[in-house]
Formats: C-alpha cells, structure tokens, sequence
C-alpha cells in the first residue's frame, strides 16, 4: 500500500509534529495582491523602532534589515516550522537591494493570512508592554514557546 508523503507526520527537532498537508494548506495557489498587513495605522514598526531606540521614520516604506529578520523569526516563526522555509522557496526575484517582488504573505492563503495577522497582533501588545527590545524578545519567546538564540545579555 503506497503511503502518502503529505500526510506523514514529521517531528522535528523542538519535537514538533507536522505534515506537510499542513504546511501547503496555508499556502495559495497564486500570489495574492498586495493587501499590507503591516499598514502605518498598525503601530507594530512604530514600536519596534522605539523599543530599538532606531531614528529614522517607522513609515517608510524601506526599513533598516533587521525588520525582515525579526518578522521571520518571530511572526513567521509561529506558524509550523516547515512554513517559512516553503515561502522561502518561492519564485521571489530581488528588486533592489533586499527588496524582493512580493512579500511572503501575498503566498500565503485567506486561512494563512488570518493567522498572520493574529500573530502581528500578539506581538504589538507584548511590545505594548515592553521596556526595550529585548524585553520583548523575552516576553515574547516565552509567552509563544518560539526557541530562538536571544542575545547573551542585553546590549548597552
């Protein structure tokens, strides 16, 4: 009896469980149009720039890189592990610089993009209530069981 790889359950090093049905169930059949889940009435790149203690405007459209890996690792990183690197697969071509044609989310389908925005959701109010940024990747790694490598101490 030949078995179906997508509904084999793969456990992964943090022993998480997941099927890669699971995965490709969040993911659309097309890109979708740019809808921003990050827009400026959102005041989650306000507070990451104030809790890095950043100049520059939180609106702009190009933001320092360290905004893309903190999305990944802590947005992205709530979804099933085997999400981010499946996005990252994509046919995405770079535009300019790290700027790349779509954003991982136009990938994602109505059920995968509920979720996103719940995630950008909880992190906001977890750096409503932080002091600095990493105070919020304290709260936050705790809060949401993400195991990621956090700094050693906090920088000064």
């Amino acid at each position: 009896m030949p078995v179906d790889k997508e509904l084999e359950i793969i456990e992964l090093r943090n022993n998480t469980k997941v099927t890669l049905k699971q995965v490709k169930d969040l993911l659309g059949e097309a890109v979708a149009d740019y809808l921003p889940v990050f827009p400026n009435t959102n005041p989650f790149f306000k507070l990451m720039f104030k809790l890095n203690k950043w100049d520059g405007d939180p609106t702009a459209f190009v933001k320092p890189v360290p905004c893309a890996i903190y999305i990944k690792r802590y947005i992205y990183g709530r979804f099933d592990p085997e999400l981010l690197p499946t996005l990252l697969k994509q046919t995405n071509p770079l535009i300019s610089g790290h700027i790349r044609k779509y954003k991982l989310f136009q990938f994602l389908n109505e059920d995968g993009r509920a979720l996103l925005e719940t995630y950008v959701d909880d992190a906001v109010n977890v750096m409503k209530d932080s002091i600095n940024w990493f105070d919020f990747e304290d709260k936050y790694t705790k809060k949401y069981n993400l195991i990621v490598q956090l700094r050693c101490m906090e920088a000064k």
